[in-house]
C-alpha cells in the first residue's frame, strides 16, 4: 500500500508535468496566449494539497476560470477605458460570477485580470484556459477514483453561502466593498508610479485570501510576502539562466521555477497557491521588466498585506 507521502510526491510530479506540457505546447505552436500562470495554482490546489483550499464542484472548477478568462478578454476587446477601471471591472464581475456559481475558485480572479495586464484580446486565451482547467478537473476525478488522492469528496462539496438575515447581507456588502477599494487603490498606484506588476494578477488572489473573515493567513503575512518575493525572484532567475542564458526551452525554466517553489513550501510548511503562479508570470512579461519584477511583487505584496491588516485585521478571531 502506498504511503501518503509517496502519493503526495506522485501528485507533485504530475502537476509539474502538466505545467511543462502547457509551456511545451505554447512554444511549439508559438502562442504565448496558451500560457496561463494560474494553472500552477489551480493544479496545486486540485491535485497536490492534502487539504484543498477551495470547495467546488467538478463543473465550477472547470468553468469558473474559463468564464473569467472570457470576461477579461471581452473587457480588453470592448472596454475602451483605463486599465485601472478594467481591472476593477474584471474583479467585480468575477466575484459576482463566483457568488452566482457558488464557486470558491479564487484563481479565476487572476484569469480575468491577466489579459488586462498583458493587453491581450486573443480568443486563444480563454480557449486554452477552458482546455487546461478541463484537464485539471478531470484529473482530480481520476485521482480520487484511483485512490491517488483521498480528498475528492471533500473538494467536491460546496460550502453554502449564508446570507440569511440583514446583518449577514450587510457584512457581505461591506466586505466586498472593502475588497474593491483595495483593488482600486493598488491598481491605481501600480499605473501611477509605473510599477505595473504591483498589480500582478496572482496578488489579487492573495489579497482575497488574506482578507478572509477567518483571518488565519494574516498571522503569517510576512512569511507570505517572503514566499511571494522568493517565487518572483526564482521565476526571473531561472528564466534568465536557462532560457535567455543557455537558450534552452522555456518549459525547462518553468519546471525549475515550479520545483523551487514546491521545495520552499515544504521548508516553510506553508502552501500558498498564488506564489507558484507568481513564479511563472515572468515567462510572459516584457524582457525589459524582468529584473524589476521581484521589486514590483514586493511592493504590491506589502501594499495588499497592509490593506488587509488595516481593514480586515480587527475582524480576526480571538
Amino acid at each position: 500500500m502506498r504511503r501518503p507521502a509517496d502519493m503526495g510526491r506522485v501528485r507533485e510530479v504530475l502537476a509539474v508535468l502538466l505545467i511543462v506540457a502547457m509551456f511545451a505546447v505554447a512554444t511549439r505552436m508559438r502562442q504565448k496566449e496558451f500560457i496561463f500562470p494560474e494553472l500552477a495554482a489551480l493544479v496545486l490546489g486540485a491535485w497536490v494539497m492534502e487539504t484543498p483550499p477551495w470547495r467546488c464542484t467538478f463543473l465550477s472548477l472547470w468553468l469558473s476560470p474559463t468564464l473569467a478568462a472570457l470576461t477579461g478578454t471581452l473587457l480588453v476587446r470592448y472596454g475602451h477605458v483605463s486599465p485601472v477601471l478594467l481591472i476593477v471591472a474584471a474583479f467585480t464581475l468575477v466575484m459576482a460570477q463566483l457568488k452566482l456559481m457558488r464557486s470558491a475558485i479564487l484563481p479565476a480572479i487572476s484569469a480575468a485580470i491577466l489579459p488586462v495586464i498583458t493587453r491581450s484580446d486573443s480568443w486563444e486565451y480563454p480557449c486554452a484556459v477552458c482546455l487546461m482547467t478541463g484537464v485539471i478537473a478531470s484529473g482530480r476525478q481520476v485521482m480520487f477514483r484511483s485512490g491517488l488522492a483521498g480528498y475528492g469528496r471533500e473538494l467536491a462539496e460546496e460550502r453554502p453561502v449564508n446570507l440569511s438575515g440583514d446583518g449577514a447581507a450587510v457584512a457581505a456588502v461591506k466586505h466586498g466593498g472593502a475588497l474593491l477599494a483595495g483593488v482600486l487603490a493598488v491598481s491605481a498606484m501600480a499605473y501611477q508610479f509605473h510599477l505595473l506588476f504591483m498589480a500582478a494578477p496572482p496578488l489579487f488572489v492573495a489579497f482575497v485570501e488574506l482578507a478572509r473573515p477567518e483571518g488565519g493567513l494574516r498571522r503569517r503575512a510576512l512569511e507570505i510576502v517572503a514566499l511571494l518575493v522568493f517565487a518572483a525572484f526564482s521565476g526571473v532567475l531561472w528564466l534568465q539562466l536557462i532560457t535567455n542564458g543557455l537558450h534552452l526551452p522555456v518549459w525547462f525554466a518553468a519546471c525549475l521555477s515550479t520545483t523551487s517553489v514546491f521545495l520552499l513550501y515544504r521548508f516553510m510548511r506553508l502552501t500558498f497557491p498564488p506564489a507558484v503562479a507568481i513564479a511563472l508570470l515572468p515567462t510572459i512579461i516584457p524582457p525589459r521588466s524582468l529584473w524589476a519584477y521581484p521589486l514590483h511583487v514586493l511592493v504590491g505584496s506589502l501594499a495588499f498585506v497592509a490593506i488587509s491588516t488595516f481593514w480586515f485585521g480587527r475582524n480576526d478571531p480571538a
